[in-house]
C-alpha cells in the first residue's frame, strides 16, 4: 500500500517537495479555517435557541404580571369590563407575518407584536388580543393544558406552513383568585419572525469578526513562515557561500542562533584541516629547489675542488639557507593573518612614526645600494590600524622597492578628509603588463640582477629571485584593515609631490623615466 508521498507522486506524476514556508503556512491556516469553521457551525446553531430561550424567560415574566392584573376583572370564566378589552385591544398589532413591513425594528414600533388571549378555567377562549380565537376551545393546547395542571405550560405553534420561521412561542400563567383557586389561564405569545433581524444582525456581526480573526490568523501565520524561511535561507546563503563573516545573529530564533554558530564552528575546522593541508604541499613544492641546491653544492663540496669553487659552492649555501629562512618565516606569518578567527588589535594612532620607524630599519640595505629616499608627508596623519601588522605591511612594500629601484624611493602620505594615503614609488625599467597583473599572487616573483661593490671596489653582479610572499602579505594586511592596494607604472612627469621639490631632483636626474608606484588606501575609522 502506497503511503501519502507515493500517493502525491502518483497524482502529479512527478516528485514533490513543499517549502518549509508552505507546509508551515498550510499547516496553521488549515487549523485556523477548521476552528473557524467549526466556530460559525456552532453560533449557527446556538444563536437562534439562546434568542428563543430569552424571548420566552420574557414572555414568563409577561404572562406572570398580566396574571396578577387580569385577576380583578376575571369572575366565572368571563370578562365582566368592556372598556378593559378595548383598551388592551388597542396595545397589540395585528399578528400578519406576510405585510412586508413585519417585523420592525424597536424603535419603529407603535404597537406591540406581542399575542396574549385568556381562557376561562375550562379552556375556552373568553379573550384574545388578535379577536379570532373567542369562544374556542383551547384546552388541549399545551400551555393552557399544562397550566390548568398546575405544571408549567408553554408551546409553539407554526401560523402558516408556507412561510419560514412562522412559528409563535406562547407562555401562560394560571390567573388565581383571592383565595388561591385557578379561575382562568393567560398566554402571551412571541412571533419568532419579529426576532430574525437581531438573529441576523448578531449572526452577521459574528461571522464578520470570525472572518477577520481568521484573515489576521492566515496574515500572522504567513508571515511567521516567511520569517523563518527567510532565516533558513539566510542560514542557507551563509553556508554555501562559507564566508569569513560571523553568522547571523537572530533575535528571536535561539535554535536558528545555535545552528549558525555550529554551522560557523564545522566551516572553521574544515578550512583549518584544508588550510594546513594546503600549506603542507605549497612549502614541501617551494622547499624543493632551495633544499636540492643545497644537496648538490654540499655534496660537490665533499670533492677536491679549488678554492675559487668551494666559495662559490659555499656562498650558494649561504644564500639558499637565507631563501629557505625567509620563506618559512613569511609562510608562518602569512598562516597566522589567515586564519578563520584571526583579528587586528587596532587603535587610534599616528602614521607618520610608523613609516619612519620602517625607513630607520631599512637604512643599512638603502646606503649599501646608494639610494635617495625622498619623503613627503602631510603632519599628523592618524588612523585606525594594527601598528605590527602594518609596520609588515610597509616593510615588504619598501623591500620590494629597494630591491627594484636604480636611484631613488618616494614615500608619500596623504592625509584625506575620509581615507589616508600612502605611497611607495621607485625607479625601475619598465615591467609587463602581466607582472602588474601578478604582483599580488602568491609565490609570483621575477629574477633581478643585483649589482654588488666588493671590498677591493669592483662591481659584481648578482642574479636574485624573491619569496613571492612580500606582496601577497602585503594584500592580507590591508584587506584586513578594509583598505584597498594597486600596482601600478606612472611616468616621472605625472608624480606630484606637496613638501617637496621633485621637479628639481628630476632635473638633476634626466634618465628618471619610469615609476614602479603601490598605493595603499586606508580608512580613518575602520567599518
Amino acid at each position: 500500500m502506497k503511503n501519502f508521498h507515493q500517493f502525491l507522486d502518483h497524482i502529479f506524476k512527478k516528485r514533490l517537495s513543499f517549502s518549509v514556508f508552505f507546509r508551515i503556512w498550510f499547516a496553521f491556516g488549515l487549523v485556523i479555517v477548521l476552528a473557524s469553521t467549526l466556530a460559525i457551525y456552532q453560533l449557527q446553531k446556538t444563536i437562534k435557541p439562546s434568542a428563543q430561550r430569552v424571548v420566552e424567560d420574557t414572555l414568563v415574566d409577561i404572562s406572570r404580571i398580566l396574571a396578577v392584573s387580569l385577576r380583578p376583572v376575571v369572575v366565572s370564566g368571563q370578562i365582566y369590563q368592556r372598556d378593559f378589552q378595548q383598551d388592551l385591544a388597542q396595545s397589540f398589532a395585528p399578528y400578519n407575518p406576510t405585510q412586508p413591513n413585519f417585523p420592525v425594528w424597536y424603535d419603529q414600533k407603535t404597537q406591540s407584536q406581542l399575542h396574549v388571549y385568556i381562557t376561562n378555567q375550562k379552556g375556552v377562549v373568553i379573550y384574545d388580543s388578535q379577536n379570532q380565537a373567542v369562544g374556542k376551545d383551547f384546552s388541549r393546547w399545551n400551555d393552557v393544558y399544562l397550566t390548568l395542571q398546575g405544571k408549567y405550560g408553554a408551546r409553539s405553534s407554526k401560523q402558516n406552513p408556507t412561510i419560514a420561521d412562522s412559528s409563535v412561542m406562547y407562555v401562560a400563567s394560571p390567573i388565581l383568585n383571592q383565595n388561591g383557586e385557578l379561575i382562568g389561564v393567560v398566554s402571551v405569545g412571541k412571533p419568532v419572525l419579529s426576532l430574525l433581524p437581531y438573529i441576523n444582525l448578531s449572526r452577521d456581526e459574528i461571522l464578520k469578526t470570525m472572518l477577520y480573526i481568521a484573515g489576521l490568523g492566515l496574515l500572522f501565520t504567513g508571515l511567521m513562515a516567511w520569517w523563518l524561511r527567510y532565516s533558513i535561507q539566510t542560514i542557507n546563503r551563509y553556508t554555501q557561500n562559507l564566508a569569513s563573516t560571523p553568522p547571523p545573529h537572530f533575535y528571536l530564533g535561539k535554535e536558528l542562533n545555535e545552528l549558525g554558530i555550529a554551522i560557523n564552528e564545522m566551516k572553521n575546522t574544515i578550512e583549518n584541516k584544508a588550510y594546513v593541508t594546503d600549506y603542507v604541499h605549497t612549502l614541501t613544492h617551494e622547499l624543493k629547489s632551495p633544499l636540492t641546491a643545497i644537496r648538490a653544492s654540499g655534496e660537490l663540496l665533499g670533492d677536491d675542488l679549488p678554492a675559487k669553487h668551494r666559495k662559490q659552492f659555499s656562498q650558494t649555501i649561504l644564500q639558499q639557507s637565507d631563501k629557505l629562512q625567509t620563506l618559512v618565516e613569511k609562510l608562518l606569518v602569512i598562516a597566522k593573518l589567515e586564519q578563520p578567527n584571526f583579528k587586528l588589535n587596532q587603535h587610534h594612532q599616528a602614521i607618520n612614526p610608523i613609516i619612519h620607524t620602517t625607513i630607520h630599519n631599512q637604512q643599512a640595505w638603502i646606503q649599501q645600494k646608494n639610494l635617495t629616499v625622498i619623503q613627503d608627508f602631510d603632519d599628523n596623519v592618524m588612523a585606525n590600524v594594527d601598528k605590527f601588522w602594518l609596520e609588515q605591511a610597509l616593510q615588504n612594500i619598501l623591500d620590494n622597492a629597494i630591491k627594484f629601484a636604480n636611484q631613488v624611493i618616494i614615500i608619500q602620505l596623504k592625509n584625506d578628509k575620509n581615507q589616508i594615503e600612502i605611497n611607495v614609488l621607485n625607479d625601475s625599467e619598465y615591467l609587463p603588463d602581466y607582472v602588474i597583473q601578478k604582483a599580488f599572487e602568491r609565490y609570483f616573483s621575477i629574477e633581478i640582477i643585483e649589482i654588488m661593490e666588493n671590498h677591493a671596489q669592483h662591481q659584481q653582479q648578482k642574479s636574485v629571485k624573491g619569496t613571492g610572499l612580500g606582496l601577497t602579505l602585503v594584500k592580507q594586511v590591508i584587506d584586513r584593515h578594509a583598505g584597498s592596494i594597486t600596482f601600478s607604472q606612472i611616468s616621472a612627469d605625472k608624480i606630484v609631490l606637496n613638501h617637496n621639490n621633485f621637479d628639481e631632483f628630476l632635473s638633476n636626474n634626466p634618465n628618471l623615466q619610469n615609476f614602479v608606484k603601490i598605493q595603499i588606501l586606508l580608512p580613518k575609522m575602520h567599518a
